[in-house]
């Protein structure tokens, strides 16, 4: 006999996040295992990530309240970073972040943005590579 499945609410579990230090976002696991997980997290009005890469496995995205822009790039070996355009995303929009691209999720809205991110949980941790350096131009 298998085990009840656990049936898990993203809006109540991102309430009660905490913000990491690392990027400045809530975010908070609602479901997967060790290697993959399905998260939630929450990106105050005006606020972005901090500009960061991972070294293995790309990260999906669904937008599902708010608006805002990501802008992704290329690092050099010397940490400076080629900006592709940035694009504007709203509730609904969904992109893939592949990795070593440097990304950065910025909610340009007056409401808190949430998103859900399928990463690997590495993603949380040690593949995590700050990128000094604000937001590109706007273009």
């Amino acid at each position: 006999m298998s085990a009840q499945t656990k049936v898990k609410n993203f809006f109540e579990l991102v309430k009660t996040a905490r913000t990491d230090p690392a990027v400045g976002i809530r975010i908070v696991k609602v479901t997967g295992d060790n290697h993959m997980g399905l998260y939630v997290a929450e990106l105050g009005p005006h606020l972005s990530v901090t500009a960061h890469y991972h070294q293995a496995g790309s990260e999906i995205y669904q937008i599902v309240h708010g608006e805002g822009k990501i802008h992704t790039g290329v690092t050099s070996s010397d940490n400076v970073v080629a900006w592709n355009r940035s694009v504007d995303v709203r509730s609904g929009d969904c992109f893939t972040v592949k990795e070593w691209e440097v990304h950065q999720l910025e909610n340009t809205g007056c409401l808190p943005m949430i998103a859900i991110i399928i990463c690997q949980a590495a993603h949380i941790g040690h593949d995590r590579f700050i990128v000094k350096g604000a937001i590109p131009n706007k273009s």
